[in-house]
């Protein structure tokens, strides 16, 4: 089997920030909403529950890469299931990996438009982030680190303007707690998962990253422990400024609760923040079409890379428009994405966890003949 290779390599801090930016995409602007209709007042404990069920899965991930050492996502799925079947599930990774981009692609149109460039044409705005995505994993593994690390500072100016959230803030309407039914909960744990879900994307950046298997773990436990808390406070400003009666009716509360905020430096908060968010929207659907553009290039005489990056991207930016039409058919791709997503990020990943206990046992067994 074939294995990664090793000219291009990344630091622990570049693949933390990698992981991170994957992790924040579109949710963040709209997720409090989500989880409040599930599992109302409770939708942050439902948050910290999914998020400690993430972490397994990031450990998971971990062990792996650690039983398939050099090897990345495609070529583990071969190991494993052999060349059919690998193959197979393969394509299915190159499938889910588009469908999401073409999710952060529609969602980033569908906001812009709305608050940013109302009579820009949405076809314009695509083909922006596009260019931009394009431009960032033209230049391979260490150009995505290095421009990933570039925009990390923004999480943090984000962070310190949401404090704007806490001055109009209750928090007794975080009460009363637990009183959600257990099936809420399933529900608010699941939306959590599912927006956490990048730690898919690992497999195809630990085996190009520096350190040892314990550096690599601190690292990415870190980094998704920072990505969970940055939620948990998105989602607490949010029910405390909002409140159980009107955060259900408010499809961006972030945005809504910035727009009201005074400051003397920046007139307009809620414009700043989505001018800066703009950035974790290319460098998620970044990820993801790099993810594509690397299944693609596992199928059989695919040697040309970035001719496999303008196929992805041809395919994304065509679905995205004709998704951009209507409402329906943005709904159609957000139902087809939630199908898929539990398969790729939830039983594969589990299948490949208990399968990688075998293939310990046989290297232990070779060891000792």
């Amino acid at each position: 089997m074939a294995k990664s290779n090793t000219k291009q390599k990344i630091t622990l801090s570049q693949l933390a920030y990698i992981f991170i930016q994957s992790q924040i995409g579109v949710d963040i602007l709209n997720l409090s909403t989500v989880l409040h209709r599930e599992v109302g007042a409770d939708g942050w404990i439902a948050l910290l529950i999914g998020g400690a069920i993430s972490i397994i899965f990031v450990l998971m991930i971990l062990h792996i890469s650690k039983c398939y050492p050099g090897e990345g996502l495609f070529e583990i799925l071969q190991s494993t299931f052999g060349k059919v079947l690998g193959a197979l599930a393969g394509f299915g990774y190159y499938v889910y990996f588009l469908v999401v981009a073409i999710y952060l692609l529609t969602s980033y149109g569908e906001l812009i438009n709305q608050w940013l460039l109302p009579e820009t044409p949405v076809l314009v705005l695509y083909a922006l982030l596009v260019i931009s995505a394009l431009y960032t994993i033209s230049g391979g593994l260490t150009l995505i680190a290095k421009v990933f690390t570039f925009f990390a500072i923004i999480l943090f100016i984000i962070s310190a303007l949401f404090l704007f959230g806490f001055v109009d803030a209750k928090f007794i309407y975080l009460l009363p707690m637990g009183q959600a039914s257990f099936s809420d909960y399933v529900e608010g744990v699941r939306v959590t998962i599912y927006s956490l879900s990048s730690y898919v994307l690992l497999l195809l950046f630990i085996p190009y990253t520096k350190g040892s298997i314990k550096q690599k773990t601190r690292t990415l436990v870190g980094a998704h422990l920072l990505v969970i808390s940055f939620y948990l406070y998105t989602v607490i400003v949010s029910f405390a400024h909002f409140g159980t009666d009107q955060i259900d009716h408010v499809s961006q509360p972030v945005l809504y609760m910035l727009r009201t905020a005074d400051s003397v430096i920046i007139t307009r908060i809620d414009i700043f923040v989505l001018s800066m968010w703009t950035v974790f929207a290319m460098t998620a659907f970044a990820a993801y079409l790099y993810a594509a553009e690397r299944a693609f290039a596992k199928v059989p005489k695919q040697k040309k890379k970035m001719l496999n990056v303008y196929s992805a991207s041809v395919i994304v930016l065509g679905v995205a428009y004709w998704g951009g039409l209507n409402e329906e058919n943005i709904r159609s791709i957000i139902d087809f994405q939630d199908k898929i997503t539990e398969v790729f990020t939830i039983y594969i990943p589990l299948l490949l966890f208990v399968l990688s206990f075998m293939r310990r046992k046989d290297k232990q067994k070779g060891t000792a003949q």
